[in-house]
């Protein structure tokens, strides 16, 4: 049921780092996917299976997970272990397989936008 979730846009052509993917939701729509609710979540991944790993807005801003749209992240549906901060150096997430993954913002993933 996506009856109150937000709409967006899965960019599968176009793989970028989180910042580049930051970029050019703000330019081409709004925002990366940010704020997400159950049902958005649901719709990402529904969607992810058709793309794969995908950027969305979640960042972490200090020692703080934080959405693009600057607002604080709670009930992360984080796959267990993560987030890691492999290395120290994983702060940015990914969905994938019906979870979030925390990666290095350097990786290139395809992503969603908020419309």
């Amino acid at each position: 049921n996506f009856s109150d979730a937000k709409k967006f846009i899965g960019i599968s052509n176009l793989p970028m780092t989180w910042p580049g993917a930051l970029a050019y939701c703000r330019t081409h729509y709004t925002d990366l996917a940010s704020s997400v609710n159950r049902s958005d979540q649901n719709m990402l991944e529904q969607i992810q299976h058709m793309q794969g790993d995908s950027w969305i807005g979640l960042h972490r801003d200090m020692d703080t997970w934080k959405w693009s749209d600057g607002t604080n992240a709670s009930n992360i549906p984080w796959n267990p272990g993560q987030p890691d901060n492999f290395i120290g150096s994983e702060n940015c997430a990914v969905v994938y397989n019906r979870h979030f993954y925390d990666e290095r913002c350097t990786n290139m993933h395809y992503f969603f936008c908020d419309t």
